[in-house]
């Protein structure tokens, strides 16, 4: 979609735009919304009444998704989930469906686990930059998850297979879903896309056994009270973790990490530069590490850099007399070599922060959880 045209419709569906065009441009999304709603309904009852089926493998598949559109953190908790995994000795796989890689064949093997085989453009920038971080852990990309969850599970012995973004994907029977809510935007205005952010019903929830609540140091108490209750409402029985994405590192783009490279940000001059599902969260962090935070540029989520683009960054950075250009490691890796090595050449040092999560929730029961995700067929309400 134009970045400008998404820009009017989540002005309007927020309530931000008004006017007669709003009006029936509501009146537009409200009846797509309706009609999407169908959709659903009718795909999970083919599921319900056998006429489709999900396919079983024979390892532990763990999907890890969300219910809304944009950024909720689901890529970094199937990170930790895979380390997780690998601290225990187990064989892990990742199945990501490769969004906007120039790739059409059914299997794609980013990395084997040991070598990265795709660019980024080749795989798909999520889908990149989980091999560039879990170098121990194979990466595969195709839309038919089961296709390359069987071609993981037939090449590399898999105990567990992630599925990563896999709430709607039926086709591929799984073991466990968790869902990731964002706890700064969880449900937005609780309706469907186009009219909303929501992919599913909020009463999809209850298809869910366990919840990831990410951010949750970016609101107060009493939020995450609520959205706890909210989820309780439609699913009592799941389990809920709360998390929070903590900052590791500010390396230099096109430059390795340093573990011990200085986060503290205190009365620098800062740009914010994204193209994330939530940038507003990244903003938050870079403030909460004491950036004084003059300006930001944000762009459609998965964006692919121009030189165009950055000329005017840096433009608007001088103007601003910005000591520091900061960005996300998913944005540096939909940046190009050549335009890395332009960008490295500037005097306003371009940076990028490394984020983690931190589950909040008591360490042994957090173990716990683990122990019981690795066995074939369990079940979190059990």
């Amino acid at each position: 979609m134009n970045q400008k045209l998404e820009k009017y419709l989540l002005k309007v569906i927020r309530g931000h735009k008004q006017g007669f065009v709003a009006k029936v441009v509501l009146l537009i999304c409200t009846l797509l919304a309706n009609i999407y709603y169908l959709g659903i309904k009718t795909r999970s009852k083919f599921y319900d009444w056998g006429i489709k089926r999900s396919k079983e493998l024979p390892c532990t598949v763990i999907s890890v998704g969300n219910i809304t559109v944009g950024g909720t953190g689901k890529t970094p908790v199937t990170q930790l989930l895979a380390r997780k995994f690998k601290e225990r000795g187990l064989r892990v796989a990742i199945l990501n469906r490769g969004y906007k890689a120039d790739f059409e064949d059914e299997v794609g093997l980013v990395s084997d686990g040991e070598k990265i085989f795709m660019t980024p453009e080749e795989a798909g920038d999520e889908a990149f930059m989980m091999a560039q971080s879990l170098p121990e852990v194979p990466v595969i990309i195709g839309s038919d998850r089961v296709i390359t969850g069987r071609y993981a599970y037939e090449n590399f012995d898999t105990d567990i297979l992630l599925l990563d973004d896999g709430f709607q994907h039926w086709p591929l029977a799984r073991d466990v879903d968790v869902v990731v809510v964002d706890a700064t935007n969880p449900f937005a205005n609780e309706r469907l896309i186009p009219r909303g952010t929501l992919r599913e019903p909020l009463s999809s929830l209850g298809r869910a056994d366990i919840f990831f609540l990410t951010k949750v140091d970016q609101v107060s108490r009493g939020k995450i009270n609520d959205i706890c209750a909210k989820l309780n409402d439609h699913n009592p029985m799941a389990l809920i973790f709360e998390t929070a994405h903590s900052p590791t590192y500010l390396r230099t783009l096109g430059e390795n990490v340093d573990l011990d490279s200085e986060l503290d940000l205190t009365g620098k001059r800062v740009m914010a530069v994204s193209g994330i599902g939530n940038p507003q969260s990244f903003e938050q962090t870079l403030r909460d590490l004491g950036a004084d935070l003059v300006d930001q540029f944000r762009f459609q989520d998965h964006h692919k850099y121009q030189e165009e683009e950055v000329i005017d960054i840096f433009s608007k950075a001088v103007e601003q007399n910005v000591e520091l250009i900061v960005t996300t490691e998913k944005d540096a890796v939909s940046m190009s070599p050549e335009l890395v090595d332009k960008i490295k050449g500037q005097a306003i040092d371009f940076k990028v922060l490394g984020i983690t999560v931190d589950v909040l929730t008591e360490e042994v029961r957090f173990e716990k959880l683990l122990s019981k995700m690795e066995g074939k067929g369990w079940k979190a309400r059990e």
